[in-house]
């Protein structure tokens, strides 16, 4: 009897689509599926296939989150991979620069005794060293953001686009805000705008930037207020959300909302809570809780401890970190799933580090 026929190869297309199909948030799939044969590291070596493979998925993976930790005297910032990524490699040394933000691809990180930023994208190791604009250094509270400078970019793959930076500061003795932007094309910072706010007033504390439309918000932890400004007309403003209850050694950060407005999450008793700014029919903005997640049912007690805290958010990936006592876990939002991701020292800010990764990819993971 003749031996059975081994069934037909599957045609280039159907391969394709298969291989299109590999899930993003573990890139260590990909890479193994590059290794399964030549013919399947053809697809991959395809300059195409990274290009079809982040339009199919759409919305950038959770890669990993940055975290700023103190070693004795130094400032030192810490990936932390989500993946079996390992950790990405800075070609620099990076002791006393404290990570300020990570969006569309790009950590930006700031030297305080040299006065200097750092734009460094991760994926393939590209790095910019600017001046604070500020110089001659202020002593003052200040947070920037980065971002794609593209108009109408759909941010799947801006390793090689221009960006923009957008640095805030605050003066509470004198009660002055300021803000300005560089732009990488033309290498300069434009002229500062500026907000009076009321002279004295803790507001020092100002958190990470969230980036909705052309409007980025900062938290003014201490008074719970927001700092917003206006990319497009480059102007500041200030939101009053004292009406919430909310206390910053609780934790307090800025989301988007699905439909485009501004959130907040933040911790109340053993509640994670989510609100959005809404106008009522008088006209009138008001906070509006519109989702509490219990704690207590997804970390245990003795873990949970007696003040958890949230210390970031991951944009896109409604990933929400959260800080106790003894521990530093993630949270889902969609599925309500918690996942420890670490000790709970050295977790304050945390930022998100989302991006596509394929094999054949110049990377600086090592």
């Amino acid at each position: 009897m003749a031996p059975p026929r081994p069934p037909p190869e599957l045609v280039d297309d159907a391969v394709a689509e298969i291989l299109l199909r590999l899930p993003p948030d573990e890139p260590a799939c990909l890479v193994r599926a590059s290794l399964v044969c030549k013919r399947w590291r053809r697809f991959f070596a395809d300059p195409a296939f990274p290009r079809r493979y982040r339009e199919f998925h759409r919305t950038p993976p959770l890669l990993g989150f940055l975290h700023n930790s103190h070693r004795g005297r130094h400032n030192l910032p810490r990936f932390v991979p989500t993946t079996a990524l390992p950790c990405p490699k800075p070609e620099f040394d990076y002791l006393d620069w404290w990570a300020m933000d990570c969006r569309h691809g790009r950590v930006l990180l700031h030297e305080y005794y040299k006065n200097s930023l750092l734009v460094w994208d991760p994926i393939i190791g590209r790095r910019r060293r600017l001046r604070d604009p500020r110089f001659p250094h202020s002593p003052f509270d200040y947070s920037a953001v980065v971002l794609c400078a593209i108009d109408g970019c759909n941010h799947l793959d801006c390793h090689d686009g221009p960006f923009h930076i957008v640095f805030v500061d605050v003066n509470e003795f004198i009660g002055l805000t300021r803000a300005w932007v560089y732009s990488s094309e033309a290498a300069t910072w434009s002229k500062p705008t500026s907000v009076q706010l009321c002279k004295g007033n803790d507001d020092s504390h100002l958190g990470r930037g969230v980036l909705i439309g052309d409007q980025i918000y900062f938290m003014l932890q201490s008074n719970v207020r927001i700092l917003k400004y206006d990319l497009g007309n480059h102007c500041l403003s200030v939101i009053n959300s004292q009406d919430l209850g909310l206390y910053s050694d609780s934790g307090i950060v800025l989301m988007p909302i699905a439909d485009g407005s501004l959130g907040i999450i933040s911790v109340k008793d053993s509640s994670l809570c989510l609100w959005s700014r809404i106008v009522n029919l008088n006209g009138v903005a008001e906070w509006v809780r519109f989702r509490a997640i219990e704690l207590q049912e997804l970390i245990p007690i003795d873990i949970l401890g007696n003040g958890p805290e949230v210390v970031g958010f991951a944009e896109g990936a409604g990933i929400v970190f959260v800080r106790t006592d003894f521990a530093a876990f993630t949270i889902e939002l969609k599925s309500g799933r918690a996942r420890k991701v670490g000790k709970s020292e050295d977790f304050f800010d945390v930022l998100p580090f989302m991006s596509f990764y394929t094999p054949g990819m110049v990377v600086a993971f090592y």
